[in-house]
């Protein structure tokens, strides 16, 4: 037999090869890896998976002047974060901007039966407006991570409107008993759909969110004549989120079988089977914002992108109209819960107010069980139009409170907001007055300057300087929140300036405060309101050297003064007890007290 050797490596016996061993294993490891890598390459080939991107609808219609929530429901082949993107054909009709991928979403998980009483179960997906939002948005999630809503039950339901959760299989009325206060965000309008709104009380009823909510139904827009966008809840019922996916399970939710005679309950419960908090990179929510002075068609390109650089594109069309239909309520901006003064100290602070309309704005205030009674021991001034926010709807004014000089403790007050259409939004607070200590914590010991009562109008003035000190239950130091207030001129009638720290001119440094204010309103001791527009005031206070001097100008005296006394009391420090005593002119620009 002859054997010859082949190429292969082998032995060839007739027509039988045999192959060395180790070739062959090295060979087929040979074979193996280029197979491996040519099946890996057939792999990504025949099964590659891109980004995609859904918007519900790519034609929406938008009240310029306002904001809307458009979601974008996205998907990464392998869950990777997707970061959101728009671009706008007409920049100055409409901005783009996206929601924080910080802010959380609530997952539901909901079973029930659709319109064709088949059962159904899948997810809810709704991102929470943490960033404009973030005292509702706490409350859900304390609810939701103590798992109040499992088991709950979606017990209205109106197809063209709302589907309404968080009530109990046996009591519609069912809430977990604590109230939460609303929070209104002027971009936060009813004029989208899928938007997660507090269902509370309703318009007279502020304030009375608890733990149920509602989903605002599909389709909705403000120029749908059989459908159209509940504008009418703007500000009465707080916006908190957007629906960002499973818009197909609110669809079977906002048909399913209900009984009309029994306040729109489904005939089968909608159950929330779990509510959990997620952070969710594959959704996000697009804001667009139309310009107040714009009407029009854009057009707005959105993107979503992975880690790897795929994208994906969408187009939609924004229609941007007159939206002569609907006025929405204005409401009232946060205002101190709690203020505590010691008597005979006005207070104030700050009201912010918003009417997206731009209409004229009323502010009220009351008892809080009494609020249409007129307050009888405190006189509130409300100085309109302090400041207006720029390129917003919002104006801030200045209210403040002067109490009768005998009123001391708790007052329990309200103060409210609207327009000609609307009613009150209003907010409730507590004004403290504490008992003058039975010395005073800080005294005048020396005082020079003048003090003038000119003849003609807005002529008089003072200008002061001299020393002070520190005594008996003082805490001997001056705040970054005090409220600066001098009692100026005749003893039986002096007037009342107050310095506040919302102030431009208001610095504190080092324990020495230097106060300088456009002063709008002062007080008189009898609580008349005096109002001039040209009164300047200024003060400084050194807490090292003990020094001070005050200066206010562009005013009149409610009370001439007729005598060389004048009153000069200062009220400066955590306690607010203030020395005020007259001092009599004893020679040119020279002061001494009287006793108290």
């Amino acid at each position: 037999m002859t054997r010859v050797w082949g190429l292969t490596g082998g032995e060839s016996e007739g027509n039988a090869i045999r192959v060395n061993p180790l070739i062959f294993r090295r060979s087929l490891q040979l074979w193996a890896r280029a197979a491996i890598c040519f099946g890996v390459f057939v792999l990504f080939a025949v099964e590659a998976r891109a980004v995609s991107l859904t918007l519900v609808t790519n034609n929406i219609t938008m009240p310029r002047g306002q904001t809307f929530q458009m979601p974008l429901t996205g998907s990464d082949p392998d869950g990777l974060p997707l970061r959101f993107s728009a671009t706008v054909s007409n920049k100055k009709g409409v901005t783009a901007a996206i929601a924080p991928s910080t802010n959380p979403s609530l997952v539901l998980n909901v079973s029930g039966v659709d319109s064709n009483s088949q059962p159904f179960t899948g997810n809810l997906v709704l991102q929470l407006f943490q960033d404009l939002t973030p005292h509702t948005t706490a409350r859900i999630i304390d609810l939701v991570n103590s798992n109040f809503y499992d088991g709950l039950i979606f017990h209205r339901v109106i197809s063209n409107f709302v589907a309404q959760a968080g009530g109990s299989t046996t009591d519609a009325n069912f809430e977990s008993g604590v109230l939460l206060d609303d929070e209104y965000v002027a971009t936060l309008t009813y004029d989208g759909f899928g938007q997660l709104g507090m269902a509370n009380l309703g318009a007279n009823n502020h304030d009375s969110n608890d733990s149920q909510f509602f989903i605002t139904a599909l389709g909705l827009s403000i120029d749908n004549p059989t459908n159209t966008s509940p504008e009418s809840l703007n500000f009465d019922q707080p916006i908190f989120g957007q629906l960002t996916s499973g818009f197909d399970v609110l669809s079977e939710i906002l048909f399913t079988p209900i009984d009309p005679n029994n306040n729109d309950r489904p005939l089968t419960d909608v159950v929330i089977n779990t509510a959990t908090i997620i952070t969710n990179s594959q959704d996000g929510v697009l804001r667009l914002t139309a310009s107040a002075k714009f009407s029009g068609v854009v057009t707005v390109t959105v993107s979503a992108t992975n880690a790897e650089n795929q994208v994906a594109t969408q187009t939609l069309q924004v229609k941007v109209i007159i939206d002569s239909n609907n006025n929405s309520a204005a409401f009232l901006g946060p205002i101190p819960s709690s203020v505590v003064v010691t008597q005979n100290t006005a207070v104030t602070f700050l009201i912010t107010s918003t009417d997206i309309d731009g209409d004229p704005v009323f502010i009220g205030d009351g008892y809080l069980d009494q609020p249409s009674q007129t307050l009888t021991n405190i006189v509130a001034t409300i100085i309109p139009a302090t400041k207006r926010v720029p390129n917003t709807t919002r104006i801030t004014n200045r209210i403040w409170f002067s109490p009768d000089v005998t009123l001391t403790g708790v007052v329990n007050l309200i103060i409210g907001v609207r327009d000609r259409s609307h009613s009150f939004d209003s907010q409730a607070f507590t004004l403290t007055f504490l008992p003058w200590s039975a010395t005073p914590t800080m005294a005048i010991t020396s005082l020079r300057g003048m003090v003038k009562d000119g003849s003609k109008t807005g002529g008089d003035s003072v200008n002061v300087h001299g020393t002070f000190t520190f005594i008996g239950e003082s805490d001997h130091t001056f705040g970054s929140n005090d409220v600066l207030v001098l009692t100026l001129g005749d003893p039986t009638n002096p007037l009342m300036v107050s310095l506040t720290p919302d102030s431009n001119g208001w610095k504190f440094h080092n324990g020495s405060v230097n106060a300088r204010e456009h002063v709008i309103s002062m007080v008189t001791s009898n609580l008349n309101s005096v109002v001039s527009s040209n009164v300047n005031a200024s003060a400084q206070f050194n807490k090292r050297s003990g020094t001070f001097s005050i200066a206010v100008k562009g005013f009149d005296f409610p009370t001439p003064i007729t005598t060389n006394q004048v009153q000069i009391g200062i009220a400066l420090g955590n306690d607010y007890v203030t020395d005020v005593r007259p001092w009599v002119e004893k020679g040119p620009g020279i002061f001494m007290p009287l006793s108290p």
